[in-house]
């Protein structure tokens, strides 16, 4: 199907195995040519369509366990009643499987890992089973947050991004944004738990990481564009500028040289969701313990 729309996705519609979204940002006008166009491929490659499963001209859909609305994308009505009806677990298999659903809608939430803690500290190995108030407080909260169904806003590629990082010892959080007229708005969060190894690493080396990792998990909207890194370690800025950086920092200064953004300091008592992500982080398993290139997020 890729191949067979190529040109048109990510332009005038997204494509998943054999679903298909056909979107319009312009008018019902310009929207029926776009369906055309869509439809005209299709049919040269000899495909076909099932009409009971086809909806056309609609403001609202469901596509992958998500709710696509004028708004922005919002977690689907049918899997938050999943959430909200899921039994109080009682034992570890049950608590893993409500955490996996739960999680599934993570980069909705800006301290998902900090405020599932409690319920994943139960995951760990050799940890006894004990269910009290503070696991009863997170499945809770997880159920209650979710349940409003927090939006996040669909990028606009005219406008600029801004990509804002943090890390502690325990993980590294970052958030992406945009300001389409409303103030800074969530396209998505992010989160993830660092090795040992990398817990090790300095503060400043650790910060530079955050942003190494943030900027390798939104690629696809961040290189070719111009964008605002927002952090609260301006050792940050040294690196951009330091002629000779070595080890970790010259191979992570080099990778950042493909992108074009400028850096904007922010002290951390200002930069709380950021903060919040890396000092909670959802955690990763089978990552790489160098540079952290495996990511965390909702497909």
């Amino acid at each position: 199907m890729d191949c067979v729309l190529r040109g048109l996705t990510w332009i005038c519609c997204l494509v998943y195995l054999d679903d298909v979204v056909i979107f319009t940002k312009g008018t019902a006008a310009q929207h029926v040519v776009e369906l055309a166009v869509v439809l005209e491929r299709l049919a040269e490659a000899g495909l076909s369509l099932k009409a009971s499963k086809c909806s056309f001209a609609t403001t609202k859909m469901e596509y992958l366990g998500h709710d696509l609305t004028p708004d922005g994308i919002q977690p689907t009505d049918r899997l938050i009643k999943a959430i909200v009806d899921f039994p109080r677990p009682e034992d570890d298999v049950q608590v893993r499987r409500f955490v996996a659903l739960a999680g599934y809608y993570r980069r909705f939430v800006p301290d998902f890992g900090a405020k599932m803690s409690p319920l994943t500290s139960l995951l760990r190995k050799g940890t006894e089973w004990a269910w009290s108030a503070p696991q009863e407080e997170a499945f809770t909260w997880a159920k209650a947050w979710l349940s409003q169904k927090p939006v996040l806003i669909y990028p606009d590629y005219r406008l600029p991004f801004k990509l804002t990082t943090d890390a502690s010892k325990t993980g590294l959080g970052a958030v992406l944004s945009q300001d389409q007229g409303h103030g800074d708005q969530p396209v998505a969060y992010a989160s993830k738990v660092n090795s040992p190894t990398v817990s090790n690493y300095s503060i400043s080396e650790l910060e530079c990481l955050a942003v190494v990792w943030a900027v390798r998990l939104f690629r696809p909207h961040l290189f070719g564009r111009r964008f605002s890194i927002v952090t609260d370690h301006i050792a940050l800025k040294w690196l951009m500028t330091a002629k000779e950086p070595a080890g970790r920092l010259h191979k992570w200064s080099l990778t950042l040289q493909e992108y074009d953004f400028d850096i904007q300091y922010r002290p951390g008592k200002e930069n709380h969701v950021a903060d919040a992500l890396s000092r909670g982080p959802v955690p990763v398993t089978g990552e790489r313990a160098d540079d952290g290139d495996r990511q965390q997020t909702t497909p």
